[in-house]
């Protein structure tokens, strides 16, 4: 089973892993700063390994991803990769690197963590030792090896292992400080049998909900039998959609899911396309609920007006439907965002879709008398309105304006740069919605 787990490196290249329930807070308990590389606590890591073709001692294509292993962003840090070792020597059995050289190796490596991978070159002569179950790939340091996202390690002709069944290769990674770190894959090698493996090619980084993702797909059978299988799309475990694929060896194609995320689900969900075999995973978390307009959105102009709206948030955010009762805004930003000098209840507009008796109503909400200053503030919605929000596809559901055009007032833009400012709706029962978004002073 390939997985695809995203963790949060410390920007330090150590011998560490996660399990699979493992969280970043458990990460930073087990981690300190101090930036020695020393081994802190040897734990299983995964990959993601495919073969083509899966057959007993059959030249294959080993695709390597590693998915949870960063070495920092600063190639001054000394945490670039020197070396990779893979080894392929298990208990009664190997596979083979005899007759393959660095032209057989491919690495890939995202060395700024935008999910751009730059080639890099494997030395002739160095470490470089391949053959036999182990080989070692002294890497070029032109350019820097350091590992900021994802790496991709491509073997080109190994001999796959003799007998079939489940194998543990690992590869371990070197710097130049001697530091290692390895993580492990699942091996499946088959005769007489099909092997469809899939891979997802292309799923969204993020979602809103009610707006449909597509999620690309390839099923490549790496067995030796043709076969007819049933490849399934689930989300957080459930099947949401399935269509029958039938290859022959060493023949793949490509398809496409589609799911509509709901308000129910969480803020990150797991996407899985599975065959009868293996299946592949990734994880697409929650976009912004709002977002921010300025007008102007001009460096220092103090009569901006802010427009935060959202058309994702319903009464299903809120406990037993409770009404909403105060909202936050948070500009403070390192203390240098916009501010609210000299603002009232009167500079502050509220419009929400409600349920009603008698269906969706949209209206202005009034704002309890209130003066506000600095970067933050709270208005008070009127408790003469009922506030209990749902969602209505014709609206935003709720539109927050700070600023009045008649008037000529509004927030205090900063200077020219990027910024985030945050927004809390809160429930009368303690309930929240809160979302945090860029904007850009020009």
């Amino acid at each position: 089973m390939k997985r695809r787990h995203f963790i949060l490196g410390g920007g330090l290249l150590a011998t560490l892993s996660l399990g699979a329930t493992a969280t970043n807070a458990s990460l930073a308990d087990s981690v300190s700063s101090v930036a020695d590389f020393r081994v802190l606590e040897e734990i299983e890591r995964e990959a993601d390994l495919s073969s083509s073709p899966r057959t007993s001692s059959t030249p294959s294509t080993h695709t390597w991803d590693t998915n949870d292993i960063t070495t920092g962003t600063d190639a001054t840090d000394d945490t670039e990769v020197d070396t990779i070792e893979a080894d392929y020597e298990f208990n009664g059995d190997a596979a083979s690197f005899d007759g393959l050289d660095e032209t057989n190796i491919t690495v890939k490596i995202d060395r700024n963590g935008d999910g751009s991978k730059t080639d890099v070159s494997v030395n002739s002569t160095g470490a470089t030792d391949i053959g036999g179950a182990v080989a070692t790939f002294d890497l070029s340091g032109n350019p820097n090896t350091n590992i900021a996202g994802d790496m991709t390690l491509s073997i080109d002709g190994i001999e796959n292992p003799s007998s079939t069944g489940s194998f543990r290769p690992s590869l371990t990674l070197t710097n130049y400080n001697g530091d290692t770190i390895s993580t492990e894959a699942d091996l499946t090698i088959v005769d007489g049998e099909p092997f469809f493996e899939p891979t997802i090619t292309s799923v969204p980084s993020s979602f809103t909900v009610d707006n449909s993702i597509q999620i690309d797909y390839e099923i490549e059978n790496t067995g030796d039998q043709t076969d007819t299988q049933t490849i399934r799309l689930l989300v957080d475990g459930t099947q949401e959609d399935s269509t029958s694929v039938t290859l022959d060896p060493q023949v793949s194609t490509t398809g496409s899911f589609s799911y509509t995320p709901t308000s129910s689900d969480d803020d990150a969900v797991d996407i899985t396309v599975e065959s009868d075999d293996d299946s592949d995973a990734e994880i697409v978390t929650k976009g912004n609920t709002f977002t921010i307009a300025l007008d102007p959105t001009t460096a220092g102009d103090t009569d901006s007006i802010h427009t935060w709206s959202a058309n994702t948030v319903s009464e299903s955010d809120f406990n037993d439907g409770e009404d909403i009762d105060t909202i936050d805004v948070d500009y403070s930003d390192n203390n240098q965002g916009s501010t609210l000098d000299g603002l009232n209840q009167d500079d502050i507009t509220v419009e929400m879709t409600r349920q009603l008796s008698g269906g969706p109503d949209r209206s202005t909400i009034s704002v309890n008398d209130d003066d506000y200053s600095g970067d933050t503030a709270t208005f008070d919605l009127s408790g003469f309105y009922n506030t209990d929000i749902t969602n209505d596809s014709n609206n935003s559901d709720i539109v927050v304006t700070i600023g009045n055009s008649n008037d000529n007032t509004g927030a205090e833009n900063p200077s020219q740069d990027s910024y985030t400012a945050t927004i809390t709706l809160n429930g009368e029962e303690g309930s929240t919605v809160s979302d945090t978004v860029s904007y850009d002073t020009t």
